[in-house]
């Protein structure tokens, strides 16, 4: 018995609002997205384009942390100091 890792397919406009991106920008692999798995239906003019709903959720989680990470509050002398 295998485990199958669920992939859930999303529209090219959901993953955009969800990365606060264009959806040329994803589209176009720019901008941290080259990561993500752009799934390619139809052909010619009417081709959509759909990506993965837990990868799109992960990098998000990822420019979270490295955020966070960016911004920690360290305790200096009884005081709050925000290091960059």
């Amino acid at each position: 018995m295998a485990l199958i890792r669920k992939r859930t397919l999303i529209k090219l406009c959901c993953a955009a609002a969800l990365l606060d991106l264009d959806e040329s920008t994803i589209r176009q692999q720019k901008c941290g997205t080259e990561n993500l798995t752009l799934i390619r239906r139809g052909s010619g003019k009417r081709q959509r384009v759909s990506a993965i709903l837990e990868e799109v959720i992960e990098l998000r989680s990822e420019w979270i942390e490295a955020e966070m990470k960016k911004r920690r509050v360290t305790d200096t002398k009884g005081k709050l100091q925000l290091v960059k």
